[in-house]
């Protein structure tokens, strides 16, 4: 069975997942910038490889008496860093655990966007449902109007009770234009979430399993600490606030390179060769360099390094105590939706008009928040995440 409207495609709730995935603004920034990363580590890497680099220089030389005024030169020099400190391969590892983190970004945010559209898609079949009970209700209250006015006019009923179901068939309609009120409005949410214009057609898939499924706690609470994005982006800025030490030390320590060059000297524009100056000069070297004071900022550098690094440490007892609350709160909730649904499909739905509308009332609260118990669930675990960002 298909909800609202009638002249819009039916879209499924895989096919709204799609949709919001693929319009997201916040999600396409966040995978803009985990390609921004990637391409941030692929520049680290060849940090490691020699450079090649050339050189051309005129030089003026007006007192010079015994080599040409006017000095040309070229020349080429190919270099190879052998030790920066430890900063070259821990620079390649930092680059390695941004990119990492940035992927981690989109999957927390896909995680969310996921259980977003559960809660506004069954949000919408639950209003529709309850907008379909309110229309019959309706006529069922203007059958028992009409009867009664039948009946008041027969003389078999007081005029009490003629007024009486004229009330309740009025405050039917209201119920009516209340409950198409909260249609439009979930269905407007639904719209805006997909990207859409507000007031776009849309009909949305039935979903009415109302299959009960035993879950365990201590396998919602392994599945969260192993899946949910949150917790590893903490440990990784962990490990990022580690080699961050190890950079802000690097300058303690001497840097090596190794260098070779040629270089051609001459009189015109070629730098041709001079009789009386060397025309050619070929080098290869190995240079250390070693800063011996800096005003104590590299140690300044360090200790602030090391102060982060505590901090982030903390924020990960945080992001766990957080995902551990909210996985909680989702398994609780989800008892107690168990409770609720099993409790009202075994109602008896009577006939009188107010009981059988809260019955069906009662009915669709229990099975769409149902639902949205077991979603909150998968998304507490990091479920979501995990599967459609593969």
């Amino acid at each position: 069975m298909a909800a609202e409207d009638e002249d819009a495609a039916i879209l499924g709730l895989e096919e709204c997942i799609d949709i919001v995935l693929g319009t997201d603004p916040e999600l396409a920034a966040a995978r803009a910038d985990m390609e921004s990363k990637e391409a941030a580590l692929a520049s680290a890497d060849k940090d490691l490889f020699p450079t090649l680099s050339a050189q051309y220089s005129y030089g003026h030389q007006p007192d010079e008496l015994f080599s040409p005024a006017d000095l040309f030169s070229y020349g080429v020099i190919a270099e190879q860093p052998l030790y920066r400190g430890g900063s070259l391969v821990t620079a390649i590892k930092q680059a390695q655990l941004t990119q990492e983190t940035s992927r981690l970004a989109v999957e927390r945010i896909v995680n969310d966007r996921v259980f977003g559209v559960y809660g506004r898609y069954y949000e919408l079949l639950r209003a529709l449902k309850l907008e379909e009970e309110a229309r019959q209700s309706v006529l069922r209250l203007q059958s028992h109007s009409k009867d009664a006015k039948a009946f008041y006019e027969a003389g078999l009923i007081p005029k009490n009770d003629m007024l009486q179901s004229e009330v309740e068939l009025a405050q039917g309609e209201q119920n009516l234009v209340d409950a198409e009120k909260v249609s439009f409005l979930a269905k407007s949410r639904l719209n805006v979430l997909m990207q859409r214009p507000v007031d776009s057609l849309l009909s949305v898939e039935d979903r009415t399993d109302d299959e009960i499924k035993q879950i365990d706690w201590e396998e919602v609470i392994a599945s969260a600490k192993k899946n949910r994005a949150e917790i590893s982006q903490a440990d990784k800025a962990v490990q990022i606030a580690e080699n961050d030490i190890i950079l802000k030390k690097a300058p303690y320590l001497p840097s090596v390179t190794l260098s070779a060059s040629y270089d051609r000297r001459g009189d015109g524009l070629g730098a041709s060769p001079d009789p009386d100056i060397p025309s050619e000069a070929k080098t290869v070297k190995a240079v250390a360099t070693w800063k011996l004071w800096t005003w104590l900022k590299d140690r300044d550098e360090v200790l602030a390094a090391r102060k982060n690094l505590q901090k982030t440490k903390k924020s990960v007892d945080v992001t766990i105590n957080d995902v551990t609350l909210e996985a909680r709160d989702s398994y609780l909730t989800l008892e107690q939706a168990q409770y609720q649904a099993q409790l009202t499909t075994s109602t008896d739905v009577l006939d009188a008009q107010t009981l059988l509308t809260q019955a069906m009332t009662n009915y669709y609260d229990a099975l769409y928040g149902y639902q949205l118990a077991l979603a909150a669930i998968d998304k507490s675990k990091g479920l979501f995440g995990q599967h459609y960002t593969k």
